[in-house]
């Protein structure tokens, strides 16, 4: 997983789990649940003083984003099931802040490519609901837009289109990064590991340990 530089071994800690899957679940969470509280500061920069007081509320779901990986240590699966359902509400909570215009609503598509890689063959039905949900939530948005929280100025909803678009795209590159150790660390497994899976989608603690020599 990422280094251990640059002070983040209490991230590491919290992350760490037995399952590849698990653990990338919950470092998306953890990156999520950082950044949001400078959030506002970006908001700040696209939009100038109008940001204020209502952006203060796009950090609102950090705590939530925090708590995943507490979750994911009493289940796997529900750990990652929660990175989704939280990231899903993310997404629309601050589309109600930011308005339709801002680009918000693109979150919903990191939502659904997180989903995909997120869960195993035997969990498939699961896999099929959370990669359907953000279409779903995005069609039913287009006839249900919230009221925004503030009303930005045209200039100030490009900034904001073009920070949400950027950000968009390091969460993919995260993505991208986070599941090349996921298949690092399952081709290192030993043979029996897959067998060893609970119906949790959780594997015991010395199931995804490198093989001696």
């Amino acid at each position: 997983m990422p280094s251990r530089s640059f002070g983040l071994g209490w991230m590491r800690r919290l992350a760490a789990h037995p399952d590849p899957l698990v653990e990338t679940s919950n470092w998306v969470a953890l990156l999520i649940g950082t950044h949001l509280p400078f959030w506002p500061l970006y908001v700040w920069l696209c939009a100038g003083s109008q940001a204020f007081p209502s952006a203060l509320l796009t950090m609102t779901l950090a705590p939530a984003f925090l708590a995943v990986p507490l979750l994911s240590r009493r289940s796997g699966l529900l750990g990652r099931m929660a990175m989704l359902v939280v990231g899903l509400a993310n997404a629309v909570f601050t589309l109600w802040i930011l308005g339709a215009g801002s680009g918000t609503a693109l979150f919903l598509a990191p939502c659904g490519a997180l989903a995909a890689v997120s869960f195993r063959r035997q969990e498939r039905g699961i896999m099929l609901i959370f990669t359907a949900l953000p279409i779903v939530i995005w069609y039913w948005l287009q006839d249900h837009v919230p009221v925004p929280l503030h009303r930005y100025d045209a200039p100030a909803l490009r900034q904001l289109f073009v920070l949400n678009a950027i950000s968009i795209g390091v969460l993919i590159m995260a993505f991208g990064w986070l599941q090349g150790d996921i298949y690092r660390r399952m081709e290192a497994r030993p043979p029996r590991a897959a067998r060893q899976m609970s119906d949790e989608g959780t594997v015991p603690a010395d199931a995804f340990e490198r093989k001696a020599g």
